[in-house]
């Protein structure tokens, strides 16, 4: 463990950028973050946006649930915040889990909000009533969060990659629609 995970540098960061003087720090130098933030761009921006078109109703679609907001399941193992890039693992968080157990391991956003209704990051409640409205087909055996992580070539690569992971999970389970929810 470096003197990053030491000083839990991921979770002071965090702190302060939910801060009333992190805010307004990051304001005022909002052009030095986003040139700092350019070389973790997953690539180059595409011209034209690439378009799937879905190839059967949204009533008869299976939907799956990934997010990016820390969210995991009590007794499975929280994301490590203290890490010096983040962590690039996932957890797999069965759709029927019940959402009193769902837990938040990110340190870069606040919780507030999240902790009174946790569908508000990780809406798996409003899916399930989607498909009893009869508006989506089903949803898929499993929902996917990963933590916060700066650590791209564990998240993309082809062979190893986490999100390549989920991806054949979703595969497997015949996902036709992913949502996506930003942490």
């Amino acid at each position: 463990m470096g003197w990053f995970e030491k000083a839990k540098m991921w979770r002071l960061l965090g702190k302060l950028t939910n801060s009333s003087l992190g805010v307004r720090l990051i304001n005022s130098a909002r052009g030095l973050v986003e040139l700092a933030m350019r070389p973790l761009a997953a690539g180059e921006k595409a011209l034209e946006i690439p378009f799937t078109p879905l190839r059967k109703p949204l009533e008869e679609a299976r939907v799956s649930l990934i997010t990016t907001t820390g969210v995991y399941l009590e007794g499975q193992e929280p994301f490590d915040v203290d890490a010096a890039l983040g962590d690039s693992s996932y957890r797999a968080i069965p759709s029927d889990a019940d959402v009193s157990l769902l837990r938040i391991a990110h340190t870069h956003y606040p919780h507030d909000r999240a902790e009174q209704d946790i569908n508000v990051i990780f809406p798996m409640e409003r899916l399930r009533e989607l498909v009893e409205e009869g508006v989506i087909g089903s949803v898929s055996a499993n929902f996917f969060s990963f933590g916060f992580d700066l650590h791209v070539h564990e998240l993309v690569n082809p062979e190893t990659g986490t999100a390549h992971q989920v991806a054949r999970a979703l595969r497997e389970d015949q996902v036709d629609v992913a949502l996506f929810t930003p942490g």
